[in-house]
């Protein structure tokens, strides 16, 4: 009996250190960025904070931190270049976070369609180019070694699917197996090399874009010499995929799921998923998806955990530099415009099990999203469908609507007038009639949709003489004596009308 105790105790202590080992973790590059614009950050008790620690309050045990060549120089800002990165990873690593560098080895973002060779850089021979990777990696690890920090994980390019530094270490799609690799492995080991003479015991990653590309990546980039110790994916499920089996579904989490396990067992190492994000208009949706991704992705063995890509933003804060060159504001993060995190990111601080209530009500305000016009109640139950009277006072009335428990504004989407939306560009949602009076308007938070219907202005009431009259204004509240010139909703036994009086 005292050997099965000592058994299970060890177990247990097993069990606990591969919990602890999975990283929770976000990509918070813009927090100094946001923070020089003004922006502050809040529990969801409104108590502002240091996005670090908020970060750690919400159940992360880590941070991950680009690494831009010369952002300045490229135009965008010291934002992400040596100095700023040092001091984001001081700040994560007082928070007890650990760090993870994305080197980019760019001036400016990558991913699977751009690569571009820093400025500096440009003109250099590939031998230029792989000392230049090799300097760079070094001296930013310098830097942090010199502060006391040691990242537990180094990205050696981020989503390089298609190359690195281009066209210097660009995959040749001329050739055929290993040979299309080989300007790429040079350039990559390069920086795996550096960081090994820096931290022997970081983790190299080599980083990809969506999960189903390692199938096809790895064994030509292994056959070339290429070196890593662990595989990074990138997966952003879609609203329409996110809980598809279908095969063809790569933005599933389900697939997701395939893809880790199989990368797994083929190349015999970890595999993280590096940077992942939901519509951030979708608070309640996004909380359903994470958490099914981190039910599938903890459950898998050798899966090293999953990141969350700038979820501090708020879908209309956007990088003074994205004015300039025409880009919209990022929509997969997850706060609120008032700077509070979302439920979004529940999943990161173990919850398990998504909510299935919807809130409890939702107003309808003035465009000066200060006055209540009227409240929005279930119909039945908590089933996400809304509905309330609504007094049109002028034609063509405008209004918005409020998700008070999520922080969220709700007009119409530009394209569709009966669709919700968050979005920066949403438009007023608006009763597209010459009539005023009373409306019947319904919301339906399972399809973001809303629809109204005219009522009237002034309704018969049902006799019934042995009953008394309840009066309750448009908000629900009960009146004791109705004054004139308002509309009321007068109960008189099981019979409910509208009246001006």
């Amino acid at each position: 009996m005292k050997r099965n105790i000592t058994i299970l105790l060890l177990l247990v202590v097993c069990i606990s250190a591969a919990a602890q080992d999975f990283a929770r973790g976000a990509d918070i590059s813009w927090a100094t960025e946001m923070e020089a614009d003004g922006r502050k950050f809040y529990t969801n008790d409104g108590v502002a904070t240091d996005i670090f620690a908020l970060m750690k309050q919400i159940g992360m045990n880590a941070i991950r931190l680009r690494v831009f060549v010369d952002p300045e120089g490229y135009g965008y800002g010291p934002w992400c270049d040596k100095a700023d990165v040092v001091a984001k990873a001081k700040r994560a690593q007082a928070q007890g976070l650990d760090v993870m560098i994305d080197f980019h080895y760019s001036d400016f973002f990558t991913d699977p369609g751009r690569q571009n060779v820093p400025k500096a850089w440009d003109g250099y021979t590939m031998e230029q180019v792989k000392d230049a990777i090799a300097n760079h990696t070094t001296d930013v690890l310098q830097a942090l070694n010199d502060s006391g920090i040691s990242p537990k994980w180094v990205q050696v390019g981020n989503e390089t699917n298609s190359g690195i530094a281009m066209d210097y270490g660009k995959i040749d799609w001329d050739k055929t197996g290993a040979s299309r690799f080989a300007n790429y492995t040079l350039l990559s080991n390069a920086g795996y090399d550096a960081v090994k003479s820096e931290f022997p015991d970081a983790q190299v990653i080599v980083h990809l874009g969506g999960t189903e590309n390692a199938q096809w990546f790895f064994p030509d980039f292994i056959a070339a010499g290429g070196k890593f110790d662990m595989i990074g994916l990138s997966h952003y499920p879609t609203e329409d995929q996110w809980d598809s089996t279908l095969a063809s579904a790569n933005c599933s989490n389900v697939n997701a799921a395939k893809y880790v396990a199989d990368a797994i067992s083929r190349f015999d190492v970890p595999v993280m998923i590096c940077e992942t994000g939901f519509d951030v208009s979708k608070p309640a949706l996004a909380q359903r998806v994470m958490i099914d991704l981190f039910n599938r992705m903890t459950a898998i063995e050798r899966c090293a955990g999953i990141f969350y890509w700038e979820p501090e933003v708020d879908g209309i804060w956007k990088p003074a530099y994205y004015q300039q060159i025409g880009w919209a504001a990022y929509g997969k993060g997850a706060f609120t415009t008032n700077g509070r995190p979302t439920k979004a990111l529940d999943a990161f601080g173990g919850k398990t099990v998504p909510d299935e209530q919807y809130p409890a009500s939702l107003g309808i305000y003035a465009t000066d999203y200060s006055t209540l016009l009227a409240t929005l109640l279930p119909t039945s139950g908590n089933n996400g469908i809304y509905s309330a009277q609504l007094e049109a006072t002028e034609p063509w009335m405008n209004f918005v609507i409020h998700d008070s428990e999520n922080g969220m504004w709700y007009g119409t989407n530009p394209d569709d007038k009966t669709l919700l939306s968050a979005a920066s560009d949403k438009w007023n949602i608006w009763i597209d009639s010459e009539q005023t009076g009373i409306y019947s308007i319904t919301v339906d938070l399972t399809t973001m949709r809303w629809t109204h219907s005219f009522f009237s202005s002034v309704e018969a009431i049902a006799t019934h003489t042995d009953l008394p009259m309840q009066y309750f204004d448009l908000m629900g509240r009960s009146i004791s004596t109705p004054r004139k010139g308002h509309i009321y909703v007068v109960k008189q036994g099981p019979t409910a009308s509208i009246c001006h009086f």
